[in-house]
């Protein structure tokens, strides 16, 4: 029943999803008391310092906010550029549900926050398709992308998604290029400057380089606890691509290259998890955009409702044990 509601094109299926947040954010309230994370760089943590020390209850409100507004943000974005060939909810549902399946995501994080910037370079390099006045939204995308590296320094491995994204879904040239260039280097160069001004360049550069690992490792001695957490996310996700790759010849042009920037996203994701020097299972919040996105296909794709339901109560099963038996 619920995979019918959620491929619904209506509107009713957000307040669920809003309910269905609310509830979440009330019971980890009372379960596990999000906190704030202090694993950013000196700029997140300048922008975070007022919550240092509140209840976390306020906490709790602002962490539903963000993952309740990436849920549908996401979804507005997937439907508006047409990646899949039908419309529906399904991308909000499993953002939420994927984003909740561990409790160290349910944190005031940098992962957190710059998860609501990376859905709008997505949304900015989804629009370069086709459009002759693509300038503004290059630059928005590569802009976000610094600001996104200057909060959570790992993510400068994202950086690549612009110029690869351009080159999928337009020619590349020169003025991309340069765009490129300038959007990257004049964030980075106004954090340093203010950073030099304020006596903290030392401190900032030195923070920045220590949130990198010498030793890349996918996974730590956490990883017995995740286990089944993650065959179950894993597995779902091989299904759900087993059925994208099935059905990529059928799908317009711009959906395929669209479809090829989301498992480019994965692969920078994973390409920046194992070289991160902070907390190893919050990394992997990158990957909710990509995989949220591409098993909401399987489950709008297929025709047998009955496993579809099945899949879903098992996931809904492993949110729980997840959540209250680890």
């Amino acid at each position: 029943m619920l995979v019918r509601i959620f491929k619904s094109t209506q509107f009713y299926p957000v307040a669920l999803i809003v309910l269905f947040s609310i509830g979440i954010n009330i019971i980890f309230g009372f379960v596990r008391g999000p906190q704030l994370t202090q694993n950013g760089t000196l700029l997140f943590q300048s922008l975070t310092n007022w919550a240092v020390g509140i209840n976390h209850w306020w906490i709790s409100l602002i962490v539903f906010i963000l993952l309740t507004s990436q849920a549908l943000h996401l979804n507005h974005v997937l439907n508006y550029h047409e990646i899949f060939f039908k419309q529906s909810w399904l991308p909000a549902l499993f953002y939420l549900i994927f984003s909740t399946q561990v409790p160290e995501f349910v944190q005031l994080s940098p992962l957190l926050i710059i998860n609501s910037l990376f859905i709008f370079v997505i949304e900015k390099v989804f629009s370069l398709y086709k459009n002759k006045k693509a300038m503004g939204a290059t630059f928005d995308a590569v802009l976000l992308l610094a600001i996104i590296s200057l909060i959570y320094a790992p993510a400068v491995f994202f950086i690549p998604l612009f110029f690869i994204g351009v080159a999928i879904l337009k020619s590349i040239s020169w003025r991309d290029l340069s765009i490129g260039v300038i959007g990257i280097i004049v964030p980075f160069l106004l954090v340093l400057v203010l950073s030099f001004l304020n006596g903290h360049l030392l401190e900032f550069t030195n923070q920045y380089k220590n949130s990198f690992t010498s030793v890349p490792a996918l996974v730590n001695y956490n990883f017995p606890k995740y286990i089944l957490t993650m065959l179950v996310i894993v597995c779902l996700f091989v299904l759900a691509l087993l059925k994208l790759r099935s059905n990529y010849l059928k799908n317009v042009t711009k959906s395929r290259l669209c479809q090829q920037i989301l498992l480019l996203f994965i692969i920078l994701g994973l390409t920046m998890i194992p070289f991160s020097a902070t907390s190893w299972m919050q990394n992997y919040m990158v990957l909710l955009i990509p995989f949220s996105s591409i098993v909401a296909y399987y489950f709008l794709d297929g025709k047998k409702i009955f496993y579809q339901e099945l899949i879903l109560w098992i996931l809904i099963a492993n949110w729980t044990y997840a959540n209250f038996f680890i």
